[in-house]
């Protein structure tokens, strides 16, 4: 059976072009993904440390392979512990390579969507970043700053067993942020990542630091390596959380921008509460400076978000976080004291960026059509078969069943479901919503009890006047 999964998918490889054409251009979602998948094939013995091997791609142009010598072990937190088998892989080759166009780079990672039963909900949440979200401060016209690692979908061998539809991609750096080099044991551009909570919510004083370690609280140092600059400066860090915590309100409102990239931090707002994305919050993030000698002010970049769309099979959440009808409400204490505050008109500016996007990247159809558009090609291409054929009961998805088909389903529903609380309950703001075509009749306006008018076909849970009586929205 290993043979006969490798001999489809080395003949499904010479069907059609590659994934090399996939579209870059923002808020444009290619309609055709192709008919084939790239293949790859790892061979060694592997495991949490680096073990020589070799990496075997087999391009959608034809059969033959390049192979590449490179360092390959397992990655991850949770989903690298024993008795794990769909393992994510970290490849180092000797030298830099370059796939789909991507940036030329020596390291590369194999996403496995192992907690995933679509196994391409990261990838997709990773596009809709890029596509969505504001650049940073920094970013200077024309630059090429990405803050969410690019990728495309293959499919894998080890040695001469099949294992699956993995994401290959970048890894977040200071090349894909577009930070400052440090030079000379200078620092200039910093990129921590937040494995854990911790301070990371900023709603406790800061504590003690050591710049000789490479990691802090929650916080790990990623540029500059500590290897290369020892001691690093956490201080940045240790300043702005600082000022979240214990800053008075009109201090708060006064300088938050100075330490913080405001227009991303709403866009990041909006697009967790939009992917439901609550193993992102202060967690599973990258938080990145430009230059630290120039301004501290701290931007976001996204990471790990295979626990989105309705993704809750493993329980590592109560179940009532990921339905349709949830909305965040734990996030760190930045955005609690922004909104509590107003400060920047953050209350506005949410509104409208939400309500901008949702005629376009954040539309229903936009966002179904994401997930389609995947689910469609491996289908198509038989590796959604394959996959459930290989992993469908296995002990990493609990022994569930890997079914594509109810999956799409699934997350069609959610989306639609979920962007309609979203509308009605946290982004409701009338005046941002067209009325109908048709004009209602006198008798059919309704109103607040404070005697504002608002729009019937949009109403959030409440109390309201319609004519002579009292409706209740639930």
């Amino acid at each position: 059976m290993i043979n006969l999964y490798r001999f489809f998918t080395l003949m499904v490889v010479l069907i059609s072009s590659s994934l090399a054409t996939f579209a870059q251009s923002n808020n444009v979602l290619p309609t055709d993904l192709g008919q084939s998948i790239p293949v790859l094939v790892l061979r060694g013995t592997f495991s949490s440390e680096y073990q020589n091997g070799t990496v075997d791609f087999y391009s959608s142009q034809g059969v033959t392979p390049v192979s590449y010598e490179a360092k390959i072990k397992w990655r991850g937190g949770s989903t690298n512990t024993e008795g794990k088998h769909k393992r994510n892989y970290k490849i180092k080759f000797k030298e830099k390579q370059q796939f789909f166009g991507l940036k030329a780079d020596k390291n590369w990672i194999l996403d496995a969507g192992q907690q995933d039963l679509f196994r391409l909900r990261n990838r997709i949440a990773t596009e809709l970043w890029t596509d969505f979200a504001c650049k940073p401060y920094y970013t200077a016209d024309g630059a090429e700053v990405v803050t969410g690692v690019r990728g495309r979908v293959v499919e894998v061998f080890l040695n001469d067993e099949y294992v699956g539809i993995y994401s290959l991609t970048e890894t977040m750096d200071n090349k894909t942020l577009g930070l400052k080099q440090s030079k000379k044991g200078i620092i200039h551009g910093q990129l921590w990542k937040t494995s854990g909570r911790g301070l990371s919510m900023m709603y406790n004083t800061p504590s003690a630091f050591d710049n000789t370690s490479s990691t802090w609280d929650s916080f790990e140092t990623k540029y500059p390596d500590i290897k290369d600059v020892n001691p690093t400066d956490y201080s940045p860090l240790w300043k702005a959380i600082n000022f979240v915590v214990n800053s008075s309100d009109e201090e708060f409102k006064d300088s938050v921008a100075y330490y913080f990239d405001l227009p991303v931090v709403e866009d990041y707002y909006i697009y967790t509460q939009t992917l439901c994305a609550v193993d992102n919050i202060g967690k599973n993030m990258y938080w990145a400076i430009y230059d630290s000698k120039e301004s501290p002010k701290i931007t976001f970049a996204v990471w790990d978000l295979d626990l989105t769309v309705g993704n809750s099979y493993l329980k590592v959440y109560d179940e009532k976080y990921t339905l349709p009808n949830h909305i965040i409400k734990g996030y760190f204490n930045l955005i609690k004291r922004l909104i509590a505050t107003n400060a920047g008109n953050f209350n506005s500016q949410v509104r409208e960026r939400y309500w901008s996007a949702r005629k376009d990247v954040l539309s229903t159809d936009s966002l179904i059509a994401r997930y389609k558009s995947y689910y469609q090609l491996l289908k198509k291409c038989g590796a959604a078969e394959r996959e459930t054929q290989r992993w469908s009961g296995d002990t990493d998805i609990l022994e569930q069943k890997i079914d594509y088909d109810k999956e799409m389903e699934h997350i069609a529903n959610w989306i639609t479901r979920h962007m309609k609380v979203l509308d009605r309950q946290l982004f409701n703001d009338p005046n941002a919503i067209k009325p109908s075509r048709v004009a209602a009749k006198e008798s059919d306006d309704v109103y607040t009890l404070q005697g504002i008018k608002v729009d019937p076909n949009h109403l959030g849970s409440g109390v309201y006047i319609k004519g002579r009586k009292k409706i209740f929205i639930k």
